[in-house]
């Protein structure tokens, strides 16, 4: 995290790491004491009490769930379990376990009731908001710093980016878009708006796998069909306003696959480079062009 002006550097470090203590109490799928993990513990079809914060970002994510026609569905976590992309040691599970895990995936099988209930329909669905989580926790840093009075600043968790404002040297911050295509070389670099704060999220299958003879196998699943993905798009990046929002539809459409992806961005006006197997560069949306072009200014652009 880097910021200039507002309050001093212990102030605000001591403040956010109360921020991220409170986020990983909330949202971790790593800590039994966690929201989260409650509600993955409770085995009922009656309501179950959580904070509106956790019933907010549910409500972004069924927006984006319906909006990609399935393909982003927090309640994966079975998949990812029977995986073992919880862990260090992902491997192919029987076709019996995939079934089993199946069985509790799925949206419509958890319903939100109001602002800080849910309800199971099913009572082992279970929640992961991994996908949704690093984004929103760089947006909740960056909110911090602009209370504690800063308005030019870099939040990153994961690699996730939240930015705003002009680096102490005059010139804009500047993100790196990893090139996914082995050997390729980097790739491009987008230089953050420096009058309002923008998101940078990337999806990628290429880092998390599991191989079974020729093929490799990502860690970010279809909820459709309880497989991981398998086809030409390596990663999603997606920029916008909202990080969350950007987070979730990174990996829609990295889930959607080449065509889908793009077919669903320009229907839904996502921002967002999308990096196929043996491309030279990412492609862009019409969104992307239309708002955020600006960003891929020549280096010597301030």
């Amino acid at each position: 995290m880097q910021w200039l002006g507002g309050a001093d550097e212990a102030t605000v470090a001591q403040a956010a790491e109360l921020e991220l203590e409170r986020l990983d109490a909330l949202l971790s799928n790593y800590r039994e004491d966690s929201v989260l993990e409650h509600v993955n513990a409770a085995r009922t079809i009656d309501p179950i009490e959580v904070p509106a914060e956790l019933v907010t970002l549910l409500e972004i994510a069924s927006d984006v769930h319906a909006a990609s026609g399935g393909c982003f569905d927090p309640t994966v976590r079975p998949l990812v379990r029977a995986w073992g992309f919880d862990g260090d040691t992902p491997s192919i599970p029987s076709e019996v376990t995939v079934a089993d895990a199946r069985a509790r995936v799925g949206f419509e099988k958890l319903s939100i009731v109001d602002a800080t209930h849910l309800r199971k329909t099913v009572p082992g669905v279970e929640i992961d908001m991994a996908s949704i989580g690093q984004g929103y926790t760089a947006e909740r840093l960056a909110s911090l710093l602009e209370t504690h009075g800063s308005t030019a600043y870099l939040a990153e968790i994961g690699g996730e980016i939240v930015a705003r404002g002009l680096k102490a040297d005059g010139t804009r911050w500047r993100v790196g878009v990893e090139n996914p295509v082995d050997g390729a070389g980097a790739g491009p670099t987008l230089r953050i708006p420096a009058d309002a704060r923008a998101a940078v999220i990337t999806s990628g299958s290429y880092r998390q796998f599991v191989t079974a003879g020729s093929r490799r196998l990502g860690h970010v699943f279809d909820p459709r069909s309880g497989q991981p993905v398998e086809h030409s798009l390596l990663s999603a990046t997606v920029v916008g306003r909202d990080a969350a929002t950007a987070a979730a539809w990174a990996t829609a459409l990295l889930c959607l696959g080449p065509g889908d992806s793009a077919v669903s961005a320009e229907r839904n006006g996502i921002a967002a480079l999308l990096w196929m197997v043996g491309g030279a560069a990412p492609e862009a949306t019409n969104a992307f062009d239309n708002e955020w072009r600006a960003l891929l200014a020549a280096d010597d652009a301030p």
